[in-house]
């Protein structure tokens, strides 16, 4: 296996339990190493059959950002389950992810290592009236989905009862749900519906805090 690797990529979010966490930014420090086979694209000069580390680093700190953890354990599970959704030649990752301050005075940092692998994250496809609901993980804080909307179907026009964070992985909605490097990020109770009048399927990239619920999914399913 080859690998592919972004050392100490740094940002500011939202992470921790502590009171002085939830409501102040902190530094936090994160390290990728992607595993996976680079001859196809070495031979070929094909970007599509490698991970693209700019976008990877864009991904990851746009997550990051948004989420607003409380433990980094959960950020690094997430990460891996979208970086996987996100990039199919990969077939391990290799996450480590510090917060510096968090002890400070007493250590460097404290930091979660984290190895997955495509196995780990097995999905599930649900049918809809617009194509398909590719869930790639639901824990009870969030949710992170690829949805797939074909050629002339439209996603629904609905209320939003969660923070959204979407972004076009591949073609164009309209009106566009943001794009890679400007995700959309909506608030809860605002109404939107976006059409496929291209002739291609279009795919987003969704999080949503807290993740759907059974009565929400089942309002999508066909």
């Amino acid at each position: 296996m080859d690998f592919i690797r972004i050392e100490q990529l740094e940002l500011e979010c939202i992470v921790g339990v502590r009171p002085r966490e939830r409501h102040r930014k902190q530094p936090v420090r994160l390290d990728v190493v992607l595993g996976l086979d680079l001859s196809h694209a070495a031979r070929t000069g094909r970007i599509t059959l490698t991970a693209d580390y700019d976008r990877v680093a864009t991904e990851a700190t746009t997550l990051l950002r948004f989420r607003e953890y409380q433990l980094i354990e959960a950020a690094t599970e997430e990460l891996s389950a979208m970086l996987f959704g996100l990039h199919p030649p990969l077939e391990s990752v290799e996450l480590t992810l510090e917060k510096p301050a968090a002890l400070r005075g007493v250590a460097r940092g404290a930091s979660v290592q984290v190895v997955r692998r495509r196995s780990d994250f097995p999905r599930r496809r649900v049918a809809t009236a617009f194509g398909e609901l590719e869930i790639l993980l639901e824990t009870h804080e969030a949710g992170l989905y690829l949805v797939h909307v074909e050629p002339g179907r439209e996603l629904p026009r609905r209320s939003v009862a969660h923070r959204e964070l979407e972004w076009a992985v591949s073609g164009e909605l309209s009106p566009p749900v943001g794009a890679h490097g400007s995700p959309v990020i909506w608030a809860e109770g605002r109404a939107r519906g976006s059409l496929n009048s291209g002739a291609a399927r279009v795919t987003v990239f969704s999080c949503v805090s807290p993740p759907l619920t059974g009565a929400e999914l089942a309002g999508v399913v066909r």
